[in-house]
């Protein structure tokens, strides 16, 4: 029997507050790539339910206190179909809706920060499908949230 993929799971949350997006902005234009933004979140810890990794992610990112509400989609990274173009490491991403569940909506950077890491925004969600997010995944973060019928919600590239 073929040995089981290592797979990495990660979480992110799209936090909505009235009509505006959460992005975290990063330029890593020194390392080749450009300037994006993509969702609060990262690597959930082994035995973590997932909701739980929502929450905690976006704390320790951007200081704000959330609950996971429901997934929206899984991001899929295989790295044989794509080429290696981002590593030899099988990722799964779960897209989350959270809401914040205290009064602050006061977004900041985390300590330490990533050196690539500009800023924390609050971005109008009309924007979204221009946005260059990383993965890119600006529209289907809108189909999900209007739960657009016929939707997939595996997006198979990350």
């Amino acid at each position: 029997m073929p040995e089981l993929p290592k797979i990495s799971v990660s979480v992110k949350a799209a936090v909505i507050h009235q009509d505006q997006i959460l992005l975290l902005s990063y330029d890593d234009s020194d390392d080749g790539g450009d300037y994006h933004y993509n969702l609060p979140g990262g690597k959930a810890q082994e035995n973590e339910p997932l909701r739980e990794a929502v929450a905690r992610k976006v704390l320790e990112e951007t200081g704000l206190h959330v609950r996971a509400v429901r997934e929206l989609f899984v991001v899929e990274y295989v790295p044989g179909a794509y080429g290696f173009d981002l590593g030899t490491e099988h990722k799964t991403q779960h897209n989350f809706l959270a809401e914040i569940t205290d009064a602050n909506t006061a977004a900041r950077m985390c300590e330490p920060r990533d050196p690539m890491q500009r800023g924390v925004e609050w971005i109008p969600l009309e924007a979204l499908p221009t946005t260059h997010l990383l993965p890119a995944k600006g529209q289907h973060i809108l189909d999900a949230l209007a739960d657009a019928p016929g939707r997939d919600v595996l997006v198979d590239r990350w």
